[in-house]
């Protein structure tokens, strides 16, 4: 892919913060200069817009922004991002929350950068920036990601959008119009526009972690500073580079140089269904080589989903250097799967299932049911042992649900062949006492 282009900053970061599609190539951490975002337009001429301002662009007057991040599905989660901006030479950044906290202050040449963690998680980082400058954003976005926007005619100013080009399937935001960008691992919704500094910046900024779940950025506060107050620019002492947090994006060709093992996933045997097909993840490694997050890009099979992220977050890697500093790397894995690649051909018979599971309760069928009656209950064990899915198979009326639950207590161990853990189905057989 084409170096970076990450301004104002996202970009004096120090490297710190790059983003871009995992599924380019990053050929530099250093920031490079680059124009405002466009207006309007054709995407196919020059990539996606949208609304959002570049508040911290040249030219833009001094300003205090706080927002305050919580988690969707997790209220009791909450971050408060603070920032100071003068000039891209000149501000001041905290994120302050139980997972991750960060002070980071630029100042000309010299950055204090103090951390909490050698790991910025990935949709803080997305926010941190998307608030002020929606540009890495949009550089991170691939022909075919979601876009929904002003722009490209599926967003307007009533708040309608659609989601399909022809406009036949469409929405209204009771904030206005809101703007999506679904770039892979930065996936980022702006809305509730309302003017600053002759021009609109979203309210609020909702990072997609997965279906279902997401973050909110609601800025709380934006005003231009009058008075700045020198004393929070000071800088005592600078930073290495080395203690500072630098983002790469690597392809997974380059990915795959660097993994200490096979990057493969042990599909489970799912038990009915599509079994071929494609998917993809979005990974993000912290400075040690170490598996932090991973998001779902395209997911055929979700009965499948958590195994395969399970079996992802194991992978280790060689510390990515660029210019002997360690950095934080994202990448975008794309896979064909088969889910008859790995294990048994056949189901395991109930005798073969019982030998490899523990902790086995028979099933409380309910009284008066009568003696002798059959059920069948067909189960789906992944590499790490783990029931992903249970279906019924010839069985009585109203008897699955007791012998589903009851196998739903089970342990169940994988087949193990030359040393690999391998997945299987099996049919478990019940009969009423």
């Amino acid at each position: 892919m084409p170096k970076l282009k990450i301004d104002v900053l996202a970009a004096v970061i120090m490297g710190s913060l790059m983003i871009g599609c995992a599924a380019r190539k990053t050929s530099s951490v250093s920031p490079q200069p680059q124009p405002p975002a466009i207006a309007s337009g054709n995407v196919e001429d020059h990539g996606p817009s949208v609304v959002q301002a570049v508040l911290t662009e040249p030219g833009t007057p001094p300003f205090h922004l706080r927002a305050a991040i919580t988690e969707r599905a997790d209220f009791s989660e909450h971050v408060d991002l603070e920032i100071y901006w003068v000039s891209p030479a000149k501000w001041r950044r905290t994120i302050a929350s139980q997972e991750f906290s960060q002070t980071l202050v630029v100042n000309g040449d010299d950055v204090f950068e103090q951390d909490s963690d050698d790991y910025i998680p990935i949709g803080l980082q997305t926010l941190a920036i998307a608030v002020v400058d929606p540009r890495p954003i949009l550089d991170a976005w691939r022909p075919g990601d979601q876009l929904i926007t002003k722009a490209n005619g599926q967003a307007d100013e009533s708040g309608k959008m659609c989601f399909d080009p022809q406009g036949k399937i469409c929405g209204y935001s009771r904030s206005g119009m809101m703007e999506t960008v679904g770039s892979p691992g930065h996936a980022v919704t702006f809305s509730d526009y309302r003017p600053f500094a002759n021009k609109r910046v979203a309210r609020l900024v909702t990072y997609k972690i997965d279906q279902g779940d997401s973050l909110l950025a609601r800025v709380t506060t934006l005003e231009e500073m009058k008075n700045i107050d020198a004393s929070l620019f000071k800088i005592q002492v600078q930073t290495p580079k080395e203690a500072q947090i630098g983002t790469v994006a690597l392809n997974q060709t380059e990915l795959a140089q660097q993994a200490l093992q096979k990057l493969e996933i042990i599909w489970p045997q799912v038990l009915d269904g599509k079994t071929t097909g494609e998917t993809s993840y979005f990974v993000s490694i912290d400075k040690k080589g170490q598996v932090r997050e991973v998001l779902p890009l395209s997911v055929a099979i979700e009965r499948a989903d958590d195994s395969a992220r399970r079996q992802i977050m194991r992978w280790k890697f060689k510390p990515v250097l660029r210019n002997r500093v360690p950095m934080q790397v994202e990448s975008v894995v794309n896979f064909d799967f088969n889910t008859r690649a790995y294990g048994p051909t056949e189901m395991l018979t109930d005798v073969e299932a019982r030998k490899l599971a523990s902790n086995v309760v028979d099933p409380a069928f309910p009284a008066g049911t009568p003696s002798g009656l059959s059920c069948a209950v067909r189960v789906a064990v992944d590499s790490d042992g783990g029931l992903i899915e249970q279906i019924a198979g010839e069985c009585a009326p109203g008897l699955f649900m007791a012998c589903s639950h009851a196998v739903g207590k089970w342990k169940f161990s994988p087949i193990v062949q030359d040393g690999k853990s391998l997945p299987y189905r099996a049919e478990i057989a019940f009969k009423t006492p």
